[in-house]
């Protein structure tokens, strides 16, 4: 069909100054060959706009693929900016899944005003952490000639202050851990949006830690209306979530352990 479609783009394009040629021929008349002239001046115009409307028919089919299955946007690299602004778009609930919430509470007020707003006692704000106690945590930061405590300690860090907005605000919050080896990285908001990141140890340089100021690039899935949920990309992502949340309700934060 798109070659159809081609076809009878440059056929359109194509077919005027034929024929205006021909009548110039026959006739031999200025006014025609005034014309003639002008119509012959448009067609590397006209051609240039028919590539660049050809090019936005295959972009808008493309982003109508991508939107069927709800992928929105991608986001390159996302940095705690980024993460700051997924915290203040979220207004009605909040979960998230990942190796530690390090991002998500370095800016302590943006994070406790999430929870203020989306944490809820039938619906609290959930994180599905790694343990701080796990050995890969500890390996992967002596990969880095980090000091195998060093993300271990960010961890037990950002627990503290989640132990402080618990204590000291209103909103309630919810902590599972899990210990094996993490894949992907989920953050939902709103019950409509998820961003869907991954984890890779193929960046990893001697004495840095690539994830301190930005993450891997992360997919942004937002759910489509008027379809089941196993019948979409987010609402498997969420029934995902939901499943290594109820397999970690034994590892249940006690918000007294890891403090200080």
């Amino acid at each position: 069909m798109s070659q159809l479609v081609a076809i009878l783009g440059w056929g359109i394009l194509v077919a005027p100054p034929l024929i205006i040629l021909g009548l110039v021929l026959r006739l031999q008349n200025t006014s025609t060959i005034i014309i003639f002239i002008l119509t012959m001046s448009i067609i590397p115009f006209a051609l240039v706009a028919g590539r660049k409307y050809f090019a936005m028919r295959r972009n808008l089919t493309k982003l109508n693929r991508f939107n069927i299955v709800g992928i929105n946007d991608v986001i390159i690299n996302p940095d705690t900016e980024k993460y700051r602004r997924f915290l203040l778009a979220a207004t009605s609930s909040f979960a998230f899944q990942g190796v530690g919430a390090e991002k998500l509470t370095r800016d302590f007020d943006i994070f406790q005003s999430m929870v203020s707003r989306c944490g809820t006692p039938a619906n609290p704000v959930r994180l599905l952490l790694i343990s701080p106690d796990v050995n890969w945590l500890k390996d992967g930061a002596a990969r880095r000639g980090l000091g195998r405590s060093s993300f271990s300690d960010k961890q037990i860090q950002s627990l503290q202050r989640i132990a402080r907005i618990k204590a000291e605000y209103s909103g309630h919050i919810t902590v599972r851990f899990y210990s094996s080896r993490p894949v992907f990285r989920m953050m939902f908001a709103n019950s409509e949006i998820c961003w869907l990141g991954h984890y890779t140890e193929s960046a990893a340089l001697p004495g840095e830690n690539e994830y301190a100021e930005q993450s891997n690039s992360s997919v942004v899935l937002r759910k489509p209306e008027g379809k089941a949920p196993d019948q979409q990309l987010y609402g498997a992502l969420e029934m995902f979530f939901e499943e290594q949340w109820e397999t970690s309700k034994e590892s249940e934060w006690d918000f007294r352990t890891y403090l200080p």
